[in-house]
């Protein structure tokens, strides 16, 4: 799928399903309807498990930040200046001090986490909080992939030493992994950026990306090695049993809840519309009478309501279409709403005391006795499906390059694995026809002057 029609797909399914509607009168803040504020949540809350269990306290930070605040880590603001957000006035009266709008957290959390850590016994620290930040980008806006508000879990820590953060990061790449690959079913590549694409601040950067279907990466979570780095510039120290004051070391880390919703659309997504994975669609079964002119219709909407009472009472998400279109209008609403499983019920069925089951995923079809209806192992069969096809997708569209021209071909088409030199000479071109989402320590002959290098990975990006 070319980058045209990749677009045109993608606006069309955001559109017939009523994901979000872009029509609201601010550039790029997108107003979020009923599907997506429930696939959100259901992220949010399956994340917010995960946290919690391992440690973390729920949060809410105010929205405006203090000029003087956000200013105080120069380069933290120096990554952010020509995006944020000031509130000038209340009213007609100047505020004395100007307030940004939530670019990101790390420096009004800071203030507090210097009054929150007074001792050992304070630490570690671990907080999140589930909230919108607002950047005003200067790149073309694309809804839930580029915005200028989004909503995003972000994390935030404070620990006695270096080890300990480090084992932090660790843990948090296997929760993010199990939100991504295991709730949602898309596959990741996990990249550590190089120094000059970290996060401002930060001794690293860590990306979590996935491929789209017009060849470009995504990428969808974020965690960042703090270092030292703020607690210097905040001073939170911590008194250790001897006595001692020493600096803290930190984390801070987030994933975005609009461009994994984007990414559950265009990674699953097919000709025929959405494939949602089943724990987090809306409706997880849709009940389809099949009904027929010149026969009594009763007995089969009896049988369907049984059929809906015996899913709901396995906690399954179902509906019963009742509408007046014909069967083929009413699969192909539901196919486009990515709706895991069709269940049909018509008179032969209900004489054999069977009911069709089709998956969205494959299309398979087969007839299953209503008494052993339980859907957890076809749900569970589904995601498995779901994964692998998705995984499959991905590694087809992994490129091993020894030229510059086979760099410059592949790169919009997937990830390229290539090599540099480290010479800025050579880095033009490679800039020139994607963005360099990793360096390795492993050597590889440099694509563009042959000469010895490092293997890079590259790829034209969001």
């Amino acid at each position: 799928m070319n980058e045209d029609e990749f677009s045109e797909w993608y606006h069309r399914m955001l559109d017939e399903n009523k994901i979000v509607d872009i029509r609201y009168s601010v550039k790029g803040m997108p107003v979020y309807r009923g599907m997506a504020m429930f696939i959100i949540r259901e992220m949010q809350r399956y994340l917010e498990g995960m946290l919690e269990e391992n440690g973390h306290e729920p949060v809410y930070f105010p929205v405006v930040i203090p000029e003087d605040t956000l200013s105080k880590e120069g380069e933290h603001i120096k990554g952010f200046e020509d995006q944020v957000y000031w509130v000038t006035h209340a009213g007609q009266n100047l505020l004395e001090r100007k307030l940004a709008l939530r670019p990101t957290s790390e420096t009004s959390m800071y203030e507090l986490f210097s009054l929150w850590v007074r001792t050992h016994n304070d630490l570690p620290l671990k907080i999140h909080e589930s909230v919108s930040v607002y950047r005003y980008e200067t790149k073309h806006t694309r809804p839930l992939i580029r915005s200028r508000e989004f909503l995003w879990n972000e994390g935030h820590t404070a620990f006695a030493t270096k080890e300990e953060a480090l084992k932090n990061i660790e843990e948090i790449k296997v929760i993010y992994k199990k939100l991504i690959e295991g709730l949602l079913c898309i596959p990741v590549m996990v990249n550590q950026r190089p120094d000059w694409d970290k996060f401002p601040g930060a001794e690293y950067t860590i990306a979590f990306e996935t491929l789209m279907p017009d060849g470009k990466t995504l990428q969808v979570a974020t965690v960042h090695n703090l270092g030292q780095h703020f607690s210097k510039v905040f001073n939170i120290t911590y008194e250790n049993e001897k006595g001692e004051k020493n600096l803290v070391w930190q984390t801070s880390y987030g994933p975005g809840f609009g461009r994994l919703l984007a990414a559950v659309i265009c990674v699953h997504g097919d000709e025929k519309g959405l494939v949602m994975p089943p724990k987090i669609s809306p409706t997880q079964a849709v009940i389809i009478p099949v009904l027929f002119k010149n026969v009594d219709g009763t007995a089969i909407i009896d049988y369907v309501k049984k059929i809906e009472e015996k899913l709901a009472s396995q906690g399954v998400r179902v509906k019963v279409d009742y509408s007046d279109e014909h069967p083929g209008a009413k699969y192909y609403k539901w196919e486009r709403q990515g709706v895991p499983l069709r269940i049909e019920a018509g008179p032969r069925d209900l004489k054999e005391g069977k009911v069709v089951i089709v998956r969205r995923d494959t299309g398979e079809k087969k007839s299953v006795p209503l008494a052993e209806l339980d859907l957890a192992k076809t749900f569970s069969e589904i995601e498995e499906s779901m994964r692998t096809k998705a995984k499959k997708k991905l590694d087809e569209r992994k490129f091993k390059v020894k030229t510059m021209q086979e760099l410059a071909k592949h790169a919009g088409e997937g990830i390229v694995e290539a090599g540099w030199c480290g010479e800025k000479d050579c880095v033009k071109p490679i800039d020139e026809a994607g963005t360099i989402l990793s360096i390795s320590n492993e050597e590889h002959e440099c694509a563009v002057c042959g000469g010895r290098g490092k293997k890079i990975t590259v790829a034209k990006t969001y």
